[in-house]
């Protein structure tokens, strides 16, 4: 088991029951990815060279059920593992880090975090660190949490792409988990 997200170099992912080998890039190319929003960059982008001419073949093939609405899945359900968290947060963290260079760079200086040879996920780390900095009371850390890592509104409204923790199993299962650590606290 790994700990943490994916380092530089290959990461086996499956598309239709096939794997396909994703070839991450170091952290500064990934959070330049996530700044941009350019998902496509992901997948089929960062598919190894073979994998991603199959990949291009199989979106112009009009016949094939792989379309870019499926890759969009596929780049957002590979994004924590590139990122550490999901791809709306990424985005917005790297986004607004480039969008406030100077502060954030000055930031790493005083830090001693190296952006040229941190990973994606440390990159994205890091900014979520530099901005719970400015949080001086629990509701700007909230509101915060909320501006950053709540899915965008047309996620929450169609469901088409379920954050993890909270399809209808998991809130399920968790809610059976709260019932019986609940039920244990009684029993004393």
């Amino acid at each position: 088991m790994r700990f943490g997200p994916a380092a530089p170099g290959p990461l086996p992912i499956t598309i239709d029951r096939r794997p396909y080998t994703l070839t991450v890039p170091d952290g500064r190319t990934l959070a330049g990815i996530a700044a941009a929003g350019q998902w496509p960059q992901l997948v089929p982008g960062l598919l190894a060279d073979t994998d991603r001419d199959e990949i291009d073949a199989r979106l112009r093939d009009p016949d094939d059920r792989l379309g870019l609405y499926a890759c969009w899945r596929i780049a957002v359900g590979v994004a924590p593992e590139l990122y550490g968290v999901e791809w709306w947060a990424a985005s917005r963290l790297c986004a607004l880090a480039q969008e406030r260079w100077r502060d954030w760079s000055a930031w790493c200086a005083r830090r001693g975090l190296d952006v040229d040879t941190a990973s994606g996920h440390r990159i994205v780390s890091g900014v979520w660190a530099w901005l719970l900095e400015h949080a001086q009371e629990e509701k700007d850390l909230m509101k915060a949490e909320r501006a950053v890592f709540d899915p965008p509104p047309e996620l929450r409204r169609t469901k088409t792409a379920v954050p993890r923790g909270f399809s209808e199993a998991e809130l399920a299962a968790q809610a059976q988990q709260i019932a019986a650590m609940a039920a244990d606290g009684i029993e004393e």
